[in-house]
């Protein structure tokens, strides 16, 4: 019996486990970690080349058999190879600019080695074709020093191919006119035969000076009489020296191409001109060269149009005075 002065046993109070409102956070924290290391992962995948992803692949494999709790490949994307520096996966992560430049530099010359062998491919290719073309320069020369008309042509290689340009003054065109003149019938009677036994497409393209032609003649303006005067050409290369007809493009493209802008004093006669583009047969990549290759290539044809300085000086005299004035001394002087 016990007596009544004994200590009242306390009963234990149970309190409610205090509920963490912020492990989320813990999972949200696991979750950017994990897709960090992804793309982490995925980057680097993305610069390197075929050896190194099977070393990766085989690193993956290894790292998740049974046998093993922990990554650990024996040899991974990031191993050194063949001496080779490893990848600087903490670059990317830290994102340090001149660092992740280097590796991105190394990295994009080991992955364009085959590109380089096709620019170094392409590069040939062109100075070959370039080499051709000063052939074929040579080749019309000579026939044209057979009637001493070896200056009355000119040279330049771009990207379309060889361009031979027949200045279309007097010695080729009256003014106004698509007829050829009985020089420039010995001009394309030399040039031809060469171009009659090369395999090229040949392109004859009309080209007058910006100078409006006068209502009084039979052409409705610069484009319809550099269309008639490259169909001329291209008619007595067809009927005379029998180049197919399959072989043979001819163009006017009036006064939208000019060699001169109209403030240069060799405007108004270097404008005025018929192109044969011996047209390149190359790929794009090889056509995009050939002017590169062509100027650190030397030529013993003249470079560029010689225009004298007097007949340009009339032509600007000319084009300054009203269109009624220039137009008529167009007709007497020839300035299309």
């Amino acid at each position: 019996m016990s007596g009544g002065g004994g200590k009242r046993r306390h009963k234990h109070e149970e309190h409610d486990e205090h509920v963490n409102h912020e492990r989320w956070l813990v999972s949200y924290a696991d979750m950017l970690t994990v897709l960090m290391a992804l793309f982490i992962v995925l980057f680097a995948l993305s610069q390197v080349d075929q050896k190194k992803f099977a070393a990766f692949k085989e690193g993956l494999e290894d790292g998740f058999a049974p046998s093993n709790v922990v990554l650990q490949g024996s040899q991974g994307v990031n191993d050194a190879e063949n001496g080779e520096a490893p990848l600087d996966i903490q670059a990317f992560v830290t994102g340090d600019p001149l660092e992740l430049q280097s590796r991105e530099q190394v990295l994009e010359e080991a992955r364009t080695e085959e590109e380089r062998v096709e620019a170094q491919g392409n590069l040939d290719a062109a100075t070959q074709e370039v080499a051709d073309y000063r052939e074929i320069e040579k080749r019309i020369d000579a026939a044209l020093a057979v009637d001493g008309n070896q200056d009355q042509v000119t040279y330049r290689i771009t990207s379309e191919g060889l361009v031979v340009g027949l200045v279309a003054d007097n010695v080729f065109f009256a003014n106004a006119s698509a007829d050829v003149e009985p020089t420039g019938l010995e001009v394309l009677d030399a040039v031809g035969p060469v171009l009659a036994s090369l395999p090229h497409q040949i392109v004859v393209q009309g080209h007058t000076n910006s100078l409006p032609l006068s209502s009084t003649t039979r052409y409705r303006d610069n484009w319809d009489l550099s269309t008639s005067r490259a169909n001329s050409v291209v008619t007595r290369f067809m009927h005379v020296h029998h180049l197919a007809p399959t072989r043979l493009t001819s163009t006017g493209y009036g006064e939208t191409r000019p060699l001169y802008p109209d403030t240069d004093q060799r405007a108004m006669a270097g404008n005025r001109r018929v192109d044969l583009v011996v047209a390149s047969p190359s790929s794009e990549a090889v056509r995009a060269l050939l002017p590169e290759v062509a100027q650190s290539t030397p030529t013993d044809g003249p470079a560029e149009l010689d225009v004298p300085a007097t007949a340009a000086a009339e032509s600007t005299t000319e084009h300054a005075a009203t269109e009624t004035t220039a137009t008529t001394t167009e007709t007497a002087t020839g300035g299309h």
